[in-house]
């Protein structure tokens, strides 16, 4: 693990969307540190499907460090160490504790992967996507409050000038961190899988409507108060997203568990009817 984030601390460094990386790598002690308090007796055998999974990922270790070495470290590549490194983790659990050191670590692990950087044939189609939709939203939501706007592309065109709907204005940056926010929230504080991927889907969410919000609240300093507003508000704005989305994925887990601890005891109080 040692040797991965040494490989994407790079990342980390140079690319603003993943600066959130040595938060990961703390939660990622913390969460070993909650499975150790309980972790399974050690069980050592050299299973018969944990062998091949630890061999296929220094396999994959191999190829790709031999890639690296001719053309350089790239985001793709990375994430391949990244999962090969995954492999390796998981035949090593397996062998050391079985499936249930894997159910009860897997995560300190595997957590680490929200952190690495996405391949751009994974990232620009999801920018460009991300893009698209909150100026689409934008435009239509400009057009409602009487201001003229029309979309092209990622530009918005007002009446005194383009609004462009840039990387970070996508939300991409708020997306991933948001992401990292709801599932290790959802992990520690739920307990069903559903709940936590509802909890995931709002976080999803939160973040695109926010940075809609955002956008829409440039264009409407732009139309108010020139083009030159956009730049004395543009860092504001984006923290106001980034504190918006934390706070709703941590008021909606309060929720969501409060829910699930009132169904748990309406559950147990009807056992124990039963039983009586």
């Amino acid at each position: 693990m040692a040797w991965l984030i040494s490989r994407a601390q790079w990342f980390w460094r140079h690319n603003p969307d993943l600066q959130f990386g040595w938060i990961v790598v703390l939660l990622c002690g913390y969460l070993f540190w909650e499975a150790w308090q309980t972790r399974p007796e050690a069980d050592w055998k050299p299973r018969v499907w944990a062998v091949p999974i630890g061999l296929a990922g220094l396999g994959m270790l191999f190829v790709v460090q031999i890639y690296q070495a001719f053309l350089g470290a790239n985001a793709a590549s990375t994430v391949g160490l990244a999962l090969g490194l995954m492999l390796v983790i998981v035949a090593n659990l397996g062998i050391v504790f079985g499936w249930p050191g894997i159910r009860d670590f897997g995560m300190a692990f595997v957590f680490i992967l929200i952190a690495m950087p996405m391949p751009s044939a994974v990232q620009g189609p999801v920018v460009g996507g991300l893009q698209s939709l909150v100026a689409r939203f934008n435009v239509e939501l400009l057009n409602l409050i009487g201001i003229p706007a029309q979309q092209i592309g990622s530009l918005i065109h007002l009446p005194n000038g383009t609004v462009g709907i840039d990387e970070a204005c996508s939300g991409v940056r708020s997306l991933q961190s948001t992401i990292m926010a709801a599932i290790f929230i959802g992990y520690v504080s739920l307990k069903r899988n559903s709940l936590r991927l509802v909890l995931f889907g709002a976080g999803v969410i939160l973040a695109i409507v926010g940075n809609i919000g955002r956008s829409l609240y440039l264009s409407l300093m732009a139309h108010w108060r020139g083009m030159d507003a956009i730049e004395r508000v543009h860092d504001a704005a984006g923290w106001s997203v980034l504190a918006f989305t934390a706070a709703g994925v941590i008021l909606l887990s309060w929720i969501i568990g409060r829910a699930e601890k009132a169904v748990q005891t309406a559950a147990a109080a009807r056992a124990q009817t039963d039983d009586d």
